[in-house]
């Protein structure tokens, strides 16, 4: 089940950031990317989808301290 990881960027742009097989890879790179601090302000949501069946598995709204520096 190929898996993407993308971020959302303003009301419409989105950016892949990678693609992945393995499920357990895919939630750990979700992880640290939610954790992750230094976004840009223009970065609002970052989302797990399986590419195959076209379903979003899980969507992150960042929040204050994820645009903050460390």
């Amino acid at each position: 089940m190929p898996l993407e990881i993308a971020v959302r960027q303003g009301p419409q742009s989105t950016e892949s950031i990678g693609v992945f097989d393995d499920l357990e890879d895919a939630l750990t790179e979700f992880n640290e990317l939610i954790n992750r601090r230094n976004w840009h302000q223009s970065v609002t949501t970052i989302s797990l989808t399986d590419t195959e069946k076209n379903k979003c598995l899980a969507q992150y709204a960042l929040q204050e301290f994820n645009h903050s520096e460390v």
